[in-house]
């Protein structure tokens, strides 16, 4: 199938704005609506422990070591008043959003005072917009952190990443830059309370949606027993070449499929 050369809302905020900031948005999702990002990695580099070759950011050029004792993180002072702001600033506008969601341009559990940070955040919802929700967005590689997990849980809303359901596959659509195995992800995972899991499926060079890896997906998923699953597949041209849009029927068959293993409702975006 292909691809209208269509931007992602990434690199039209880049147009509009340069570097991506600690804030951006509203934009319009396709699963949170009218969603305010919250970006506490604050660079214009994409900072991830995967390299998904579907990524709508790019391929991942940072090493982990570099992120992890090299990069210059917004401090709390900082992410503060730039979510004030922006919150206060729309309210003045009239400019609706509903949800304040934390991603950006990469994995948000990497900032190092992530815990604080989402304590920060959930203060200033509370103050200002105690009527939106509090979403997070993760790929679930630091879940084997407490300090993560116990922030994880402060939110309204948190959505793990599963997009395979054995590690051969995790390792082709995922492609982690850290240690990482399904094990490793069911375990934290099912840490956390009412979780979402989102996931995208390929065809192509990459292919998750034949029998056999769907079966194991689906099997993975009953360990996991989210509260829902967000099932998807691409939605712009992707960083790397020979990869191919699920048909929604596709995707369709493969939520019949998990509910009818699991009882475990799975809602298809396409």
């Amino acid at each position: 199938m292909e691809f209208p050369v269509k931007t992602s809302e990434y690199e039209e905020l880049q147009e509009m704005k340069g570097p991506m900031g600690l804030c951006y948005g509203p934009v319009t999702s396709r699963r949170l609506g009218a969603s305010l990002g919250i970006n506490f990695l604050g660079t214009q580099d994409k900072i991830c422990s995967y390299d998904c070759p579907y990524c709508e950011l790019g391929l991942t050029k940072l090493k982990m070591s570099h992120i992890k004792k090299a990069m210059a993180y917004p401090s709390l002072a900082e992410i503060d008043g730039a979510v004030r702001k922006i919150v206060v600033d729309f309210t003045k506008s009239g400019t609706k959003f509903d949800t304040l969601c934390v991603s950006g341009n990469g994995d948000p559990t990497l900032h190092p005072e992530f815990l604080e940070a989402v304590q920060l955040l959930i203060k200033i919802r509370d103050d200002l917009v105690p009527e939106n929700k509090v979403v997070v967005l993760s790929n679930g590689t630091t879940l084997d952190e407490s300090k993560i997990i116990k922030a994880m849980n402060l939110f309204d809303e948190r959505m793990i990443k599963l997009d395979a359901g054995n590690d051969e596959m995790l390792k082709k659509i995922n492609a982690p830059l850290v240690r990482m195995n399904l094990s490793r992800l069911i375990l934290g995972t099912k840490k956390l309370k009412d979780v979402i899991l989102q996931a995208m499926f390929l065809q192509g060079a990459i292919d998750n949606t034949i029998p056999a890896e769907v079966e194991e997906w689906v099997e993975v998923v009953g360990i996991i027993k989210p509260k829902l699953v967000h099932l998807y597949s691409l939605d712009r041209v992707p960083p790397v070449p020979g990869l191919k849009q699920v048909p929604s029927q596709k995707l369709k068959e493969i939520s019949q499929l998990l509910l009818k293993r699991t009882q475990i409702k799975g809602v298809v975006f396409s």
